[in-house]
């Protein structure tokens, strides 16, 4: 019987589906996309840039590296993905990771995700560029963020086969799975190494579920195998999940969030979950909290407490800055930054310079641009839109130039290294 002849007999042997071409061109790949069809993405991500383009930059992998960083931080991503894809070539290969992941990072930040995807596709599976495990736990959280949490899963199972995962990707995997409503799946998956960020996970989510049988048993995990900071921040999510819902459940919250009881008994029976000392990370966590549920005097109590233990960085001074706007208290934010070292108050320079912005007081803010060593272009943006609402179009310019000038010194400085 001829081939014509046999396919009108049995036409289903002959043909196709879409489906099973999708999962056959999506196996053929080195690293699993998942639901995307390699052949669906972006071709100007996915193909090699032709060789005569290479007069954009130099020859230094350090070069490659830098520029990639500059242009995402001038948020032309677009720009940045196409000088990034440079890194496929011999001669920038030595340093090619950085960028790749670089370049991914900032297509996930801007749920760019289908670039995202294409350009790991492009740089791991077609270019042979090594990944490496932040390479994976990108995509994986790309992959969460859409709610696809197999395709995840999939891409996780595949890649420890060859490298191994760290904290991150399974407090990104438990994260996904808990907001799929598979949470016995994550605890499953990533409870065989007691990790406080991976629990802490896990525990709010028992929490949320009103599971706090669950949730007190994973904390017991974390108390017998965990640093004093890790226990104290869990104990943070406790805290702050009892004042969300005003609950008493094994008798440490009584509702006291809601019905404003007494606030040394209130800390008494909240702060049992704390370890005697609270160290940097936990203790941001906890003036957050205290700060967020309206127990300011406790916060600011921790808050100068950190500060007396020398226990506190950029971001704790963040958190007060923050509180004391929230409050209009501007003269005390500024105390508060100029008392700290310089070099927590570089830190926290783009970050009080965001809020005054944001309430007009734009003379203030470039008062403190000028203290700046580096500045970011997040501050000058925040600064030139500030004089775009105030009506000051010339100033706007003025800061622009500014602006515009620094990133072109940077660049110049990079270039005769």
């Amino acid at each position: 019987m001829s081939l014509l002849r046999r396919i009108r007999w049995n036409p289903q042997n002959y043909l196709c589906s879409p489906r099973r071409q999708l999962t056959s061109s999506a196996s053929a790949v080195p690293y699993p996309l998942g639901r995307r069809d390699p052949y669906s993405l972006p071709l100007s991500l996915t193909q090699k840039p032709h060789p005569e383009e290479i007069h954009f930059i130099d020859s230094r992998p350090i070069s490659l590296r830098y520029r990639v960083a500059a242009v995402l931080e001038l948020s032309a991503l677009d720009d940045a993905a196409t000088i990034s894809r440079f890194a496929v070539f011999d001669r920038f290969r030595t340093d090619a990771i950085v960028p790749c992941n670089a370049v991914i990072d900032a297509m996930c930040r801007a749920k760019r995700y289908e670039d995202a995807i294409a350009l790991f596709h492009f740089f791991f599976n077609k270019s042979g560029i090594a990944p490496n495990t932040l390479s994976f736990n990108l995509i994986i959280k790309a992959h969460c963020d859409e709610g696809h949490v197999d395709d995840a899963l999939h891409l996780y199972r595949h890649f420890t086969a060859f490298f191994a995962p760290d904290s991150d990707t399974h407090r990104l995997l438990a994260q996904g799975l808990v907001d799929a409503g598979r949470i016995e799946e994550a605890v499953s998956l990533t409870t065989s190494v007691v990790d406080w960020k991976v629990h802490n996970v896990l525990i709010r989510g028992f929490l949320d579920l009103r599971n706090h049988d669950r949730a007190h048993e994973l904390f017991s995990q974390v108390k017998a195998a965990c640093d004093a900071d890790g226990i104290a921040f869990v104990s943070c999510t406790f805290l702050d999940y009892w004042c969300e819902r005003g609950e008493d459940e094994d008798a440490y919250l009584d509702n006291w969030c809601e019905r404003g009881e007494d606030e040394d008994a209130y800390l008494d029976k909240a702060m049992s979950y704390l370890p005697s000392k609270v160290e940097l990370v936990s203790g941001n966590k906890l003036v957050e909290v205290l700060f967020k549920h309206g127990r300011t005097s406790t916060g600011w109590a921790y808050f100068r407490g950190m500060l007396k233990e020398n226990i506190f960085d950029s971001q704790t001074i963040n958190i007060a800055v923050n509180e004391y706007f929230k409050h209009g208290e501007f003269g005390e934010a500024l105390e508060t930054l100029k008392r700290s070292p310089p070099e927590i108050m570089s830190g926290s320079l783009s970050n009080i310079i965001a809020r005054l912005c944001e309430r007009g007081m734009v003379s203030e803010a470039e008062s403190l641009l000028e203290e700046m060593t580096s500045p970011g272009v997040a501050t000058f943006r925040a600064l030139i839109d500030a004089y775009v609402r105030a009506g000051r179009v010339d100033d706007a310019l003025r800061i622009f130039n500014k602006m515009m000038a620094a990133r072109l010194r940077n660049l110049a400085i990079d270039h005769a290294h």
